[in-house]
């Protein structure tokens, strides 16, 4: 048998002899190492032999199984490569020729699975395979239906608030192996309880691997820096594809949703004012790195966004992330007339569209966004210029420039943000709307 799998996988074989009771046989250690780069090791590994099946010209193995299997990935090594040049013609005895040549297994069990390839390691899951048997496939070919069921999955992504990377929990799943890969079809994981995700992937023997996770109902706040723990509430829903092998460093790309997310932002240090600022949903995707060392960003649009500041200021609409950080937003923006009268002209010539859907009670504008992630760019500030006209920016009363600073700027900005020259309303004016500034780079990090 040895001999057998040497030959069939190249590498080395090493099977403790078998301690047989009647019909059964059990053997404590099995360890193989193949050419490929796998090292497959087994404990206590027992089968029972059907010796009636003999006569019509078959094994047939009944009540297999292992306490523990484990499958991990290791280096290919050139001893392997030719150790396995030397056994791929080497002589079986002559004997083997007049015994059965088809193998039949009504199924195997395994209380204990575990497989390690690069960052991936299933780890403490039970195992099942279905019936298999050789007269039904080409020769040195097979596939086998399984289970999976219990036991834990780590994954290569290190959320920023954890110190270990991800773990899901796993409740079941179906997979197919094969004599060059193992095919996951479908499986139900669980994180944080209410967390769930469903993966399909592959990983061939020696080559490549890949893997789609679909997740739903997972807390944002896992993914964020502390800072933004309590700042940033919601659940992400989406997909992730990983892929990766035969030398190459992993790519992933994501399309992922944050659903009905709230950002709770205490804009002044010297009060415990906050303001409830959501955004309905928003997505972003990576594509694989040109130079395979770190991932890149492709970003896509973010759509339904809405931030509030409750009795004050309302922000509809949605942004683009291109590549290179750069930014393209469409929003429609509502402020309340109280703080449109301290603007000279805001109110008659600027905030003048209709928005049927938003809250009543606000007056509408729309702004369009662009630049880049760090200097985001905005069309508002000059239109409100040029609609206050430049003698009033020179001739405006330091008193109304000072009211308009206190009921517009500084419940949102803070009380630093909020101290403008009193000579010029064009500062309030571009001041007002650094606003929108400072809500672009929230969904753009």
């Amino acid at each position: 048998m040895e001999k057998q799998l040497e030959s069939r996988f190249g590498g080395h074989a090493s099977i403790a002899s078998p301690v047989w009771q009647n019909d059964a046989a059990t053997s404590s250690d099995v360890d193989i190492e193949t050419a490929a780069g796998w090292q497959i090791a087994a404990r206590e590994l027992r089968a029972a032999l059907d010796f009636g099946a003999i006569r019509r010209g078959a094994w047939h193995i009944q009540s297999a199984g292992a306490d523990e299997i484990t499958l991990s990935r290791i280096p290919a090594s050139p001893k392997e490569s030719s150790h396995q040049a030397e056994h791929a013609g080497a002589d079986l005895p002559s004997w083997i020729a007049a015994i059965p040549t088809v193998t039949e297994v009504d199924g195997f069990d395994c209380d204990r699975f575990g497989l390690t390839h690069g960052a991936w390691q299933l780890a403490e899951s039970r195992l099942h395979l279905s019936s298999y048997s050789s007269a039904t496939t080409s020769p040195g070919r097979f596939t086998i239906p399984g289970q999976l069921s219990g036991g834990t999955l780590r994954t290569p992504v290190t959320p920023p608030s954890q110190k270990q990377p991800l773990q899901l929990e796993i409740v079941s799943a179906t997979l197919r192996l094969a004599d060059d890969k193992i095919q996951i079809t479908d499986s139900s994981l669980r994180w944080k309880d209410r967390a769930k995700a469903s993966m399909h992937g592959s990983v061939r023997f020696g080559s490549d691997w890949q893997a789609t996770v679909k997740a739903t109902q997972v807390p944002v706040s896992e993914f964020l820096a502390e800072a933004w723990q309590s700042s940033l509430s919601g659940q992400l829903e989406g997909q992730t594809d990983f892929n990766g092998g035969a030398g190459r460093p992993m790519t992933w790309q994501a399309d992922v949703a944050l659903k009905d997310g709230v950002l709770n932002a205490a804009h002044s240090r010297k009060t415990a004012t906050s303001h409830a600022w959501s955004a309905s949903s928003a997505s972003r995707s990576t594509s694989p790195p040109r130079h395979g060392k770190a991932t890149s960003w492709r970003r896509h649009p973010m759509e339904k966004i809405i931030v509030q500041s409750n009795g004050l200021l309302r922000i509809e609409g949605s942004l683009t992330l291109l590549p290179g950080d750069q930014i393209a937003g469409d929003f429609m923006v509502g402020v309340t007339s109280e703080a449109l009268r301290w603007i000279p002209g805001a109110e008659s010539r600027i905030f003048i569209e209709t928005h049927p859907s938003g809250p009543p009670g606000l007056h509408w504008t729309r702004v369009k966004i662009a630049g880049s992630v760090q200097s985001p760019q905005e069309d508002l500030s000059a239109r409100l210029i040029g609609a206050a006209g430049m003698s009033l920016v020179l001739d405006t009363p330091a008193a109304a420039l000072n009211k308009a600073t206190d009921t517009l700027l500084k419940p949102i900005l803070g009380e630093d943000a909020a101290k403008l020259p009193s000579k010029a309303l064009e500062d309030a004016a571009k001041t007002g709307t650094d606003l929108l500034n400072k809500v672009v780079p929230i969904f753009g990090k």
